[in-house]
C-alpha cells in the first residue's frame, strides 16, 4: 500500500474514472457550437428590440422563422422564358410542400408587380425566392442541406444563402479548422518535445496529461453550456485546445526538467518527484493562477462573444490539477526510464543569449529601457485602421451560401442580400389614410438620403409610388372627367340653341340656356381650381380612396408590410453599399434619427421606431464590442496585476511587467494589420482579432515573466547582489522559456490553416508577441529590477556577500 501511494496510483485511478465519466456525458459538441454560435447583444440594443417585434409579434404565421433566400442564377446570361417558367415549378413545388420543408410564408419573383421589380435582377440573370422557415423543423443544416436538394433547377445554379445560414456555415467551418488544429498541434508538440528531451516516452505521457485534462474540461464546458446556458461562441473550443496544448507542455517542460535534474543528483525516484512537484510546482501554479485570474474574470464582461472565452479559465483550473496529480504517477512509477533511451540526466541548459542580453541590460538599465520602447511604442502606436465586421468574410468563397450571397452581391444592389429593416410599432392600427399618409413621406425622406438606394413600405410596395395612391393622379383623373363633362355640357347648350332658334327662341328655353351657362362656368371654374392644385406641392400627397381600399395587390402589400394586428409597420431599406462595411452600418444612425424625426408631434410621435437587419445589429456590436473590450481589458489586467504583486513581492515590477505585455501586443498588432494586407490581401483585420489577441497575449505571455522571477527568488540572496541574481536566474531559465515560446508560438500557427481569418490574425498576432516577449523579457526585467532594487538593501547584500567569501 506505501509504494502504492508513493506512485500515486490513486490519483491514476481516479483520473481513469473521471476520464470516463466525461466521455459519457459529452453532448453532441457541433450541434452545441451551432446552437449557440449567434451573437447574442443586450435586449435593450435597437438591432435585438427589432428581432423581437420580427419573430414575437409579426405574426402572419412567420413568428419564430428564419429568413432564407434561395437564389437562382443563370450565371451572366439572360434567363430565358423556359428558365423563368421551371423557377415558376421550383417556387410551385415548394408551396406545394410547405409541410415538409417547414416553410411558413414564400414570396416569389413573379407573386406580383412589387416582387417581380424587387426579386429580379435588371439583367434578368437572377431571381431570388424569399422564404420563411420554421426554427421548429430542425437544425439550420437539415434546413440547409433539404432546401438545397428541393432548390435544384435543371439549367440553373441554385444556391441557399442567408444571415442564419451563412452563420450556420461558418460554425461548421470552424468545426472543420478545429480538427485540422488539433492533428497539426499534437505533431508539432511531440516533435519540439522528442527534440527537447530526446525520447519518445516523455512527448507521449505530456500530451497525455493534456489531452486529458482538455476532454475533461470540455466535457463540462459544454454540459455547462447545454443545461445552464454557459457562454459559449464558435471560438470556445479552439482557443481551449491551444491555451491547453500550449501552456500545458510549457509547464510539462518545467516540471519534466526540474524531475530530470534531480535523478541527475542522485536523488531516489520518489524523493525526486516530490522536488519537483515542490519547486516548479509552485512556479507552475504562480503561473497558472495568473492564467486563471485573467480569463475567469472575462466572466464579468458584458458582451456575449468576450464572456465566451471564460471556458479557457475552467480547462486551466483542470489542467493544473491534472499536472500536479496525474503527472507524478508517470514520474513516480518510471523515474528514469521516462526519459529513455536518453542517459543525459541534467538540468536543462543555460542560455548564453539570455545571460549576455540581461548582464547587458542590468549594467545599462536607463538605455535598455529607452531603447525597448522607443523602437516598440512607435510601432504599436501606428494606426491600425478599421475593423471587418462581415462575419460572411470569414466564410471560403467556395463555400455555397457565401457563393449564392456574392451571386446577390454582384447581380442585385450591394445591399440586397441583407436589408435594413425599420419597424414602426404603434398602440393603434395603422390601416387607414392618417397613418397610411405618414408612412408614406417617411418612405420618401428615406429615399432621400444618399446612402439608400431604394425604399420599399405598404405604399410603396415596388419600390416606387403607386399612382392611383397619389392626389396629383387622381385629380388628373378628375380634370379629365370635368373636361368631358364640360364638352359634353358644350355640345348641349349648342344643341338647345339651335333648337332655340328653330321654335323663335321660346322663354323656356331662354332660361334653360342660361342655366346651362352658370353650370358651364362653375365647370370651368372648378377645372381651373384643379389645374392649379394639380401644378402644387399639394398634389403630391398620399391619399387613399375608398375603391381603393379593396384592390388586391394594396391587400397583398398590406400583409406584406403590415403586421397582422395592423399595429406594427416595417419598411425595408436597401443600402447603396455591402450592409456590412462600415459606411452602411454608419448610415444606421441617419436612418434611425430620419425615422424619429419624420413621425415626431404626429400621430406615431409615440410609437417605437427602430432599426433592424445586419447593417444595424453590426453598429450595435460595434457599440457594445468597443466599450467592453476596453472594460474588460482594464478588469483582466487588474487581476492578473494582483497576482503579480503576491508573485513578485513588488508593487512596482506588476506595472514593469504589465507595461512590457502591452507595448508588445501594441506592436505585435500593429505588423499583423501590415503582414495581413501584404500577405493576404486583406485591408482591416476582423473585428475579434484585437480582443482574442489582446486576452491570449497578455494571459500567456505573463508566464514567462513569472518563470523569470520565480527563478531570481529561487536563487541564493544571501551570496549574491539582485543583479547578479537576475542574470544566473536569466541564464538558467532562458532555455526553458524560449522552448515554451516555440511550442507556445507552433500551437497557435496550427491555426492558420483553418482558414478561418479571424483564427489566421489571432495566431500572427501571438506568434509575434511572443517573439517580442522573449526578445525583450530579458532586457526590461533586469533592468527594472535594478533601477528598483533599493540602495541600503543593495549594501547590506554586498556586505553578507563579502563577509560569507572571507
Amino acid at each position: 500500500m506505501k509504494k502504492l501511494i508513493h506512485n500515486h496510483f490513486f490519483a491514476l485511478l481516479a483520473w481513469v474514472v473521471i476520464l470516463v465519466l466525461s466521455l459519457l456525458a459529452f453532448p453532441n459538441v457541433n450541434q452545441l457550437t451551432r446552437e449557440h454560435s449567434q451573437i447574442t447583444l443586450p435586449q435593450s440594443t435597437q438591432s435585438q428590440i427589432a428581432q423581437t417585434i420580427e419573430q414575437k409579434h409579426w405574426g402572419h404565421h412567420v413568428n419564430n422563422t428564419y429568413q432564407v433566400v434561395a437564389v437562382f442564377n443563370n450565371g451572366d446570361q439572360k434567363m430565358s422564358a423556359a428558365d423563368r417558367q421551371r423557377v415558376q415549378e421550383t417556387v410551385d413545388h415548394l408551396r406545394k410542400h410547405q409541410a415538409e420543408y417547414g416553410i411558413k410564408a414564400v414570396m416569389g419573383p413573379n407573386d406580383n408587380a412589387a416582387t417581380r421589380k424587387q426579386l429580379i435582377s435588371k439583367d434578368q440573370t437572377t431571381q431570388l425566392v424569399q422564404l420563411n422557415i420554421s426554427r421548429n423543423h430542425g437544425t439550420l443544416q437539415k434546413i440547409n442541406r433539404q432546401l438545397s436538394s428541393a432548390v435544384k433547377t435543371n439549367g440553373l445554379k441554385t444556391y441557399v444563402t442567408g444571415a442564419d445560414i451563412l452563420n450556420d456555415d461558418f460554425s461548421g467551418a470552424v468545426q472543420q479548422g478545429i480538427k485540422k488544429t488539433e492533428v497539426i498541434s499534437v505533431i508539432f508538440i511531440f516533435i519540439v518535445l522528442l527534440i527537447v528531451f530526446r525520447s519518445p516516452i516523455t512527448p507521449l505521457i505530456s500530451l497525455l496529461m493534456v489531452g486529458i485534462s482538455f476532454l475533461t474540461s470540455f466535457s463540462i464546458v459544454t454540459n455547462l453550456v447545454d443545461k445552464f446556458n454557459f457562454p459559449f461562441s464558435n471560438f470556445t473550443q479552439v482557443f481551449m485546445i491551444i491555451v491547453l496544448f500550449g501552456i500545458g507542455t510549457d509547464y510539462d517542460i518545467l516540471l519534466y526538467n526540474q524531475f530530470k535534474e534531480n535523478l541527475g543528483k542522485g536523488m531516489e525516484k520518489w524523493a525526486a518527484t516530490k522536488d519537483a512537484q515542490k519547486r516548479a510546482g509552485r512556479t507552475i501554479l504562480y503561473s497558472g493562477s495568473s492564467l486563471l485570474i485573467g480569463f475567469t474574470s472575462l466572466g464579468l464582461a458584458r458582451f456575449s462573444v468576450y464572456q465566451s472565452a471564460v471556458g479557457v479559465a475552467i480547462g486551466v483550473a483542470v489542467l493544473l490539477i491534472v499536472l500536479l496529480t496525474l503527472n507524478p504517477f508517470f514520474m513516480a512509477a518510471l523515474g528514469k526510464k521516462m526519459f529513455w533511451p536518453d542517459k543525459h540526466f541534467t538540468g536543462e541548459s543555460s542560455s548564453k543569449l539570455w545571460r549576455r542580453m540581461a548582464d547587458g541590460s542590468v549594467h545599462h538599465p536607463v538605455i535598455t529601457l529607452l531603447l525597448v520602447f522607443a523602437i516598440l511604442l512607435p510601432v504599436g502606436f501606428v494606426n491600425h485602421g478599421q475593423l471587418n465586421y462581415n462575419d460572411a468574410d470569414e466564410i471560403s468563397n467556395s463555400t455555397p451560401s457565401k457563393k449564392g450571397f456574392n451571386v446577390v452581391e454582384d447581380h442585385f444592389s450591394k445591399g440586397t442580400a441583407e436589408p435594413v429593416t425599420i419597424y414602426i410599432k404603434s398602440s393603434h392600427k395603422l390601416d387607414n389614410e392618417q397613418n397610411l399618409l405618414l408612412i408614406d413621406r417617411l418612405t420618401n425622406q428615406l429615399k432621400d438620403s444618399a446612402d439608400v438606394k431604394t425604399v420599399t413600405s405598404v405604399t410603396q410596395p415596388a419600390g416606387t409610388k403607386v399612382s392611383q395612391l397619389y392626389v396629383n393622379n387622381q385629380l388628373r383623373q378628375l380634370t379629365g372627367q370635368l373636361g368631358t363633362a364640360q364638352s359634353s355640357l358644350s355640345q348641349l347648350s349648342s344643341g338647345m340653341a339651335m333648337q332655340a332658334a328653330a321654335t323663335g327662341g321660346a322663354a323656356s328655353d331662354q332660361a334653360m340656356m342660361a342655366g346651362m351657362g352658370q353650370m358651364s362656368s362653375g365647370l370651368q371654374a372648378g377645372d381651373d381650381y384643379l389645374s392649379g392644385l394639380q401644378k402644387s406641392a399639394a398634389a403630391d400627397s398620399f391619399y387613399l380612396p375608398n375603391n381603393q381600399r379593396s384592390n388586391p395587390e394594396f391587400q397583398q402589400s398590406v400583409n406584406n408590410y403590415l403586421s397582422a394586428d395592423k399595429k406594427t409597420a416595417k419598411l425595408l431599406v436597401i443600402l447603396n453599399s455591402n450592409p456590412s462595411a462600415s459606411r452602411a452600418t454608419s448610415a444606421v444612425d441617419g436612418l434611425t434619427k430620419i425615422s424619429k424625426y419624420s413621425l415626431k408631434g404626429t400621430a406615431l410621435g409615440h410609437a417605437t421606431v427602430v432599426v433592424g437587419g445586419q447593417s444595424s445589429k453590426i453598429n450595435d456590436t460595434k457599440t457594445i464590442a468597443g466599450g467592453d473590450f476596453l472594460r474588460t481589458a482594464i478588469i483582466m489586467i487588474v487581476g492578473i496585476g494582483l497576482a503579480l504583486v503576491y508573485v513578485t513581492r513588488s508593487l512596482l515590477q506588476p506595472v514593469y511587467v504589465l507595461g512590457t505585455l502591452v507595448t508588445a501586443y501594441m506592436a505585435s498588432l500593429s505588423i499583423t494589420h501590415l503582414l495581413t494586407r501584404l500577405l493576404l490581401g486583406r485591408t482591416m483585420l476582423t473585428w475579434n482579432t484585437p480582443f482574442f489577441s489582446f486576452i491570449m497575449l497578455i494571459a500567456l505571455g505573463v508566464d514567462y515573466s513569472i518563470f523569470l522571477i520565480m527563478r531570481y527568488r529561487n536563487t541564493d540572496n544571501h551570496h549574491y547582489l539582485p543583479t547578479e541574481r537576475i542574470v544566473m536566474a536569466a541564464s538558467a531559465i532562458g532555455t526553458v522559456v524560449i522552448s515554451a515560446a516555440v511550442i507556445l508560438s507552433g500551437t497557435f500557427a496550427s491555426l492558420i490553416p483553418s482558414g478561418i481569418p479571424t483564427l489566421i490574425e489571432v495566431a500572427m498576432t501571438v506568434v509575434i508577441g511572443l517573439i517580442i516577449l522573449v526578445i525583450i523579457i530579458p532586457l526590461v526585467v533586469p533592468s527594472t529590477i535594478h533601477l528598483t532594487y533599493p540602495m541600503r538593501s543593495a549594501v547590506r547584500d554586498n556586505q553578507a556577500k563579502q563577509a560569507a567569501r572571507k
